[in-house]
């Protein structure tokens, strides 16, 4: 994997995710904090766990280790949400406009949150953290669905379609 297809595949987790918060910034806030009993609860916690993934493996990146992440009770409403979401892929995007290609591919120590050290390629961890997306954007589209709304449509194939 090289520098191009890790930053679109970050361009990717950035489109889609904006996607599936407009679709819950259409919801009333019974919904969004309806427990449906997947992943994080309800689609507001799901979507703060979504945030504090990128946030804190973008902290690890940067040789920070924090010790756990945001809890959903950590934000107010949606846009606040939104606005801290919106910070973290601006530094993300200034870490990526600064990486190597042999940054990139070599190892990079961390703790994770029990505090135990673990060592992946950088680029590995990059992968990971678009994988978490992916999989918890597809527990909100199914929330969303379960509520009877139509979704957006979040797959690859769609960014890569509306980038043509």
């Amino acid at each position: 994997m090289n520098l191009e297809d890790i930053r679109q595949l970050f361009d990717y987790t950035e489109y889609a995710n904006h996607l599936v918060l407009d679709a819950a910034e259409k919801l009333t806030e019974e919904q969004l904090h309806q427990d449906v009993k997947i992943s994080m609860g309800s689609i507001f916690g799901t979507l703060v766990h979504m945030a504090a993934a990128e946030w804190i493996w973008l902290e690890r990146w940067q040789g920070n280790s924090p010790a756990g992440l945001w809890k959903a009770d950590a934000f107010a409403d949606l846009p606040t949400l939104r606005a801290e979401w919106q910070k973290i892929e601006a530094n993300r995007k200034a870490f990526l406009d600064g990486l190597t290609m042999d940054a990139l591919h070599a190892d990079l120590d961390y703790k994770n949150t029990k505090g135990e050290m673990a060592s992946l390629p950088l680029v590995a961890l990059m992968q990971h953290v678009v994988n978490h997306a992916t999989l918890h954007r597809g527990q909100v589209v199914g929330m969303i669905r379960q509520l009877g709304i139509a979704p957006p449509a979040v797959d690859l194939l769609f960014y890569l379609l509306a980038r043509k």
